[in-house]
């Protein structure tokens, strides 16, 4: 009896065994890195701890820490520092091995400042004389040291929209150049640090020298975007320098055949499109203020890309073409006056005004380029063909104009013989005459022109010791040049480039 009571209790101690088997806990390591989640640069300082909880520990200057012996299992590790929001991360804990965490806080809006006011602009505010290519500069802080970024606006006095200069740009200095001379600017900076709203800057500004006429002396159109656009010049003896230019108009309406007002020098006159017609404007030197002078009579001509017209030696009037007649009208709009007729069949092209004798040169053709005529004859009278003269009148007579003294004349000629087949010219030269010669002081100043080239739109420049001209290629496609060619040089007539890719000179 005794032995089975004992194997009954060795039975029963086994069953109570296999029902709470000894369970064996793993543990394992934790080790992170805290950083700011905009710079990733590393945080210091940070209190991190667990849930289910463990020792609190700290982030040393490498923004590290480490946790040993947790148990296997789920974990929410928790970073807090002051300034910056808690971050939370989850992380599934293995035993025996070594668990990595990395944490990213952002800082606490509420907590961050915003940038300061930027300030010490450059140039000052209310600067004057300023030159129309400048560095605009300022300084800006954050108290927080937060990375700062800049977006700066810029508008002229005589506008209502802004110009957005440079948008989200770090550097506090910026580059400006192609400003308008004689205008005022204003000028703004907004500082943001990605946290804060942008905090705008006072505006300021300054205001740019007046147009230098004396050394810009020259003009011409330059397309801009596909659109004519007046420049002034300025000449160099040094090539190496480049080119010394600055663009007058906006580019955004063309203008074009500049040309400058005689005596006071202080304006241009201009052709532009009103709808379908060519009208004349006048503006400042500048380019700034246009203000349009013919209303009821418009230009017209053959091609009003290539018709030319010119103001009174006085600088009060203008001379232009309406197909075959000539108009005279003052430089406001006012007493409009026809003042003469071409011969039948014929539609004025070019035309020149100087004050000796009153006299008017003027060139004409037919609307088949079948003929073509030079007249010189005073104001007020008939136009009279110039006699005598050895160039042949069924080749292509354009651009004229006089010198400073009035005697003498240069003009462009194509020989009739050198057309292509639609009318296109092929040797367009530049010839200069003296008045009353009978055709023996007749010159061609185009002996050293590029083949495939013409020589156009001639200028007396430098009290007529030298001819301004635009040198382009005969189909009209690729670059146009503005050259001079010394006329006092008897022998050397090798022409000198001032201008690339521009066209329709002029000199004052």
């Amino acid at each position: 009896m005794k032995k089975i009571s004992l194997i009954i209790a060795v039975l029963a101690f086994l069953s109570s065994c296999q029902e709470d088997p000894i369970t064996i806990k793993s543990y394992g390591r934790l080790a992170g890195e805290v950083l700011d989640a905009e710079s990733l640069l590393p945080l210091p300082g940070v209190s991190v701890t667990t849930n289910p909880e463990s020792d609190l520990v700290i982030t040393d200057e490498f923004g590290e820490f480490s946790i040993d012996s947790l148990v296997e299992g789920s974990y929410s590790i928790r970073g807090r520092l002051s300034g910056y929001e808690d971050a939370i991360v989850s992380i599934q804990l293995e035993g025996d091995r070594l668990n990595t965490v990395k944490l990213l806080m952002s800082k606490a809006i509420d907590s961050n400042s915003p940038p300061n006011l930027p300030s010490a602009p450059q140039p000052a505010s209310g600067t004057l004389g300023t030159e129309p290519g400048i560095t605009l500069s300022w300084s800006c802080s954050d108290a927080d040291g937060d990375a700062l970024s800049y977006d700066v606006y810029l508008f002229a006095s005589d506008t209502t929209s802004a110009i957005p200069l440079a948008q989200a740009m770090t550097d506090t200095f910026l580059n400006v150049s192609g400003l308008g001379f004689n205008r005022k600017y204003f000028w703004q900076v907004i500082a943001s640090d990605g946290i804060n709203s942008p905090v705008y800057g006072e505006v300021w500004s300054f205001s740019v020298r007046e147009y230098p006429r004396d050394d810009y002396r020259f003009t011409f159109v330059r397309p801009v975007n596909n659109v004519l656009t007046i420049f002034g010049g300025k000449s160099t003896q040094n090539q190496d320098l480049g080119e010394l230019s600055y663009q007058l108009t906006n580019g955004i309406m063309p203008y074009w055949r500049p040309r400058l007002r005689p005596v006071l020098r202080d304006e241009m006159a201009v052709l532009h499109l009103d709808g379908p017609d060519v009208h004349i404007s006048i503006m400042n030197r500048d380019g700034t203020n246009p203000r349009r002078v013919t209303s009821q009579v418009p230009l017209k001509s053959k091609d009003e890309k290539l018709a030319t017209y010119c103001w009174s030696p006085t600088g009060d009037q203008l001379l232009y073409m309406n197909f075959g007649s000539l108009y005279r009208i003052n430089k406001d709009g006012s007493g409009l006056k026809k003042i003469a007729e071409a011969d039948e069949g014929f539609l004025f092209t070019g035309v020149d005004w100087t004050s000796r004798n009153n006299n008017i040169v003027a060139t004409a053709e037919r609307a088949d380029n079948s003929q073509s005529k030079l007249y010189v004859f005073q104001m007020d009278s008939v136009p009279a063909v110039i006699q005598n003269l050895p160039l042949n009148g069924l080749g292509l007579f354009r651009h004229p104009v006089f010198d400073p003294t009035g005697r003498k004349i240069a003009f462009t000629y194509n020989s009739y013989d050198k057309f292509t087949a639609d009318g296109m010219p092929l040797d367009t030269r530049i010839h200069t005459y003296v008045i009353g010669t009978n055709g023996l002081d007749l010159k061609d100043l185009s002996a050293r022109k590029q083949a495939g080239t013409n020589d156009v739109q001639p200028r007396f420049i430098e009290g007529g010791a030298k001819i301004l001209f635009a040198n382009k290629p005969v189909d009209n496609i690729g670059p146009f040049k503005i050259q001079t060619v010394d006329v006092s040089q008897a022998q050397d007539l090798t022409p000198t480039i001032l201008f690339e890719n521009a066209d329709m000179p002029d000199w004052n």
